[in-house]
């Protein structure tokens, strides 16, 4: 979600270190796993040889940039709409909906996204707290957004009263979503940001699942260490010394 320029609060963009996937398009244009392996394809092949830092947070992303599996093809707008009215009321309607797009279209078998070799030499840093220390940046997290992010709420509003079809994936994501609902009346802003922390765990639940299964599946493959504690996590600032980043 950081690739949207307009909600650079919602989507914590903010960062001591320049990165090179933020803020890159519009929250009118759809950004997709494809379109994010290639541009992290255009930036690394331009420099062979050396380091780079991939800063995961999105399970699927990250193994489309790691493991080499073919990516699962376009389909139409229409094919698209009929695949999102089938899903609804699915536990995860974004995933079903994908699945069905895809079987709609007529799709090849596409393999396991857990699949194939490692497209670079990996080293793996996964930062693992406990989960009362997740939760508690989680609120901290969910009380910014829901203080800080209204304007951007606004803006999107605004832009689709002026026209703009803003793309669905950012105004289903977290906070955007909560916050559009604030200021349509039906929510209040503590209720937005209850909300916002809700999802955000049950997000960060998924993901932890994900991350722990990445790990074992390149168990041999990668170099990998879990840091789960702070005392642990100083050494960060010494990979940073050694990598030069």
């Amino acid at each position: 979600m950081q690739v949207y320029r307009e909600v650079p609060v919602i989507t914590n963009q903010a960062r001591r270190r320049q990165a090179e996937l933020v803020g890159l398009v519009s929250v009118t244009e759809e950004w997709s796993v494809a379109k994010h392996r290639a541009r992290v394809d255009q930036i690394t092949g331009s420099k062979a040889g050396t380091h780079f830092v991939i800063d995961a947070g999105t399970g699927m992303y990250l193994n489309a940039l790691l493991l080499d599996f073919p990516l699962a093809p376009r389909v139409s707008p229409e094919l698209r709409k009929l695949a999102q009215l089938e899903a609804s009321g699915e536990p995860n309607p974004r995933r079903t909906a994908r699945e069905r797009e895809l079987d709609l279209a007529g799709a090849q078998a596409r393999g396991s996204v857990w699949d194939g070799g490692l497209r670079y030499e990996t080293s793996i840093v996964y930062i693992r707290p406990e989960r009362p220390e997740i939760d508690a940046a989680i609120a901290e997290r969910s009380r910014k957004i829901a203080s800080d992010g209204l304007q951007e709420a606004r803006l999107l509003k605004e832009m689709a009263e002026e026209g703009a079809e803003i793309s669905p994936q950012v105004m289903d994501s977290v906070g955007v979503a909560e916050l559009t609902q604030h200021l349509a009346g039906t929510l209040t802003l503590q209720q937005a940001e209850e909300r916002i922390s809700t999802r955000t765990r049950r997000f960060a639940r998924r993901q932890i699942r994900w991350f722990d299964k990445l790990v074992r599946t390149l168990e041999g493959r990668a170099r990998i260490t879990v840091l789960e504690d702070r005392r642990q996590m100083a050494s960060l600032h010494i990979m940073h010394d050694i990598i030069g980043v």
